[in-house]
Order: C-alpha cells, then sequence, then structure tokens
C-alpha cells in the first residue's frame, strides 16, 4: 500500500515538518518543508496534491489545515 503522513518534530534548532513516504510500510521518501520558504498548510496542500497524484494516500487518523 502507498501511503504518507506528515511528521512535525521540535529540535534544538526549531521547529521541523516533513512527509514521509511509504510503500507497504517502509518509508521510500521524505519531503522536508522549508520554514523558510512555505507554511505548514501551504507545505500539506503541496505534498498531498503531489503525492496523491502520484497515487499514495493519507495514512489514517492525520489531519489537514
Amino acid at each position: 500500500m502507498k501511503t504518507y503522513k506528515f511528521v512535525c518534530r521540535s529540535t534544538r534548532d526549531g521547529f521541523t515538518e516533513w512527509a514521509s513516504v511509504c510503500e507497504d510500510g517502509a518509508e521510500v521518501r521524505r519531503i522536508d518543508r522549508d520554514v523558510h520558504m512555505e507554511t505548514v498548510r501551504q507545505f500539506r496542500e503541496r505534498v498531498g496534491a503531489q503525492l496523491e497524484a502520484e497515487g499514495y494516500q493519507m495514512e489514517d487518523h492525520q489531519y489537514t489545515l
């Protein structure tokens, strides 16, 4: 199954977020958000549309803004 999820973490250098792209439960790709170039909403809309066009589905229990 081709799925993706958004992951957020607080680090020493600040807040970071990325999309984890999985196939059959194993991560095959990671798409990082550039915190200086786009908002969380812009990132999630852009990446969600891109991945859904490639045939991926959002994992259960994810939310969108």
